[in-house]
Order: structure tokens, then C-alpha cells, then sequence
């Protein structure tokens, strides 16, 4: 791709199976090119091998890996990472993506539940008034086990819910969100993760109404620093 074409990262640590309906919906919404990128499953070539001048934004989706387990690829991928958040491109953290940046950052990330299941449902968030998104209250996809159970220096939440009082983060100096759901999620997000809900179009648009919000609004954003 040439330099001069401006273009968004979407980068999804999916350890087996990859998030591509996921991805496909940020693309046909996206008002600048995407590319897609998969660094666990086949390394960091790809982004490598990005001119990162053309990069307006960045977003790092979920995965079925913890934080702690300290695969190869998660320590060269923040290594790689770091210095393009420092460098203020404006990045989207979604589940896996939201837990990485709390340890990155010297946060804590922990488990939900002491058994360790998984919390899958769409639940109620309430999200504070963004840059990019105006302040909100409403259904959010999500399917974790951990969560980000202490804040990182230099974050502040902008997220709750009953379910997760960190269900939301962002940099105080760096163009940096994250979120603990899936505002991504699709139909086939919701079949493959197993979460119970009425898959009726009308009340899936619905349930998915407020996550295309966020998700459009950010994009949006990453055009209006161009």
C-alpha cells in the first residue's frame, strides 16, 4: 500500500479462530482503507512491514490468550505497539486489546470469578462523554474472564457497569480508549461465543445499536485528526 494512502490497523490477536465477520463490519463502516492483521497466529510481518505515516488509527481487538500467559508473540507485539501509542495514534482497545493496555501500563488484570468462567451476556454500560462519543447508556456485547481490576497510572475509567466498575479506560495525555466488551460484535460474534440472546433482526440491531455507535464515532475521529 503507498504511503500516501491513509489507512486504519485492525489488529486481532486471535489466537485459532479469527474475528473476520468482526473485522468486515469495521471495514464497511470505516471512512478510510483497513488492513488486518492476526501477529499470534502469524507474527508481526505484516505490521512490519506498514509505512506507519499512513496509519490514522489503530485498533486491537479481543483474543482467547490472558495477559499473563506471556506467549512469544505478546511481548514483541506491545514492544512493537509502544512506541506508536507514544507517538499519538489514536488507538481503540477492545477486550484482550483494553486488558493489554491496563499491563502495559502497570495496571492489574485479574479474574472475574474465583472458578475463572466466563462472564458472556450483553450487558448495560454506562459510557462518560469522549472526545470522539458523546456520554451514553446502553447495551454493550461481552465474553471475558478477567478484567482490568486496578486502574494504570496515567488512565481514568470511562466506562461502568454492575458487572465490571472498569469497563472503560482512556490515557489522560495519549489518544488512548479501551473497552472491556465487544462494541464490535456481530451476529456471528454472538453464535460462535455462545451468548443466549434473541437473534430476531430487529431486536439484534437493537442490542448491537449502541457498540456500532462507538465503534463508527472513533473511526470517525481518526479522520478528523487527518
Amino acid at each position: 500500500m503507498p504511503m500516501n494512502v491513509e489507512q486504519i490497523l485492525v489488529i486481532d490477536p486471535a489466537m485459532r479462530i479469527a474475528e473476520t465477520e468482526c473485522y468486515n463490519r469495521i471495514a464497511l463502516v470505516s471512512p478510510l482503507k483497513t488492513t488486518y492483521h492476526l501477529p499470534a497466529m502469524y507474527g508481526l510481518q505484516s505490521l512490519q512491514a506498514i509505512d506507519m505515516r499512513s496509519v490514522r488509527g489503530i485498533i486491537v481487538l479481543g483474543s482467547a490468550s490472558s495477559v499473563h500467559d506471556r506467549l512469544p508473540w505478546q511481548q514483541p507485539f506491545e514492544d512493537w505497539l509502544r512506541p506508536h501509542l507514544e507517538s499519538k495514534i489514536p488507538t481503540l482497545g477492545i477486550c484482550y486489546g483494553h486488558q493489554m493496555f491496563g499491563y502495559m501500563f502497570g495496571g492489574d488484570v485479574g479474574f472475574i470469578f474465583p472458578d475463572q468462567k466466563k462472564y458472556s451476556c450483553v450487558r448495560t454500560v454506562d459510557v462518560k462523554k469522549l472526545p470522539w462519543l458523546s456520554a451514553g447508556k446502553g447495551p454493550l456485547v461481552a465474553s471475558h474472564n478477567e478484567m482490568v481490576t486496578k486502574v494504570p497510572p496515567g488512565f481514568e475509567v470511562i466506562a461502568t457497569s454492575p458487572e465490571c466498575s472498569t469497563d472503560g479506560m482512556a490515557h489522560t495525555k495519549l489518544p488512548i480508549w479501551s473497552f472491556q466488551t465487544h462494541p464490535e460484535a456481530t451476529k456471528e460474534f454472538l453464535i460462535n461465543h455462545k451468548i443466549d440472546i434473541d437473534l430476531d433482526e430487529k431486536t439484534l440491531e437493537k442490542q448491537l445499536f449502541f457498540g456500532d455507535r462507538l465503534v463508527e464515532s472513533f473511526l470517525k475521529h481518526t479522520v478528523s485528526r487527518t
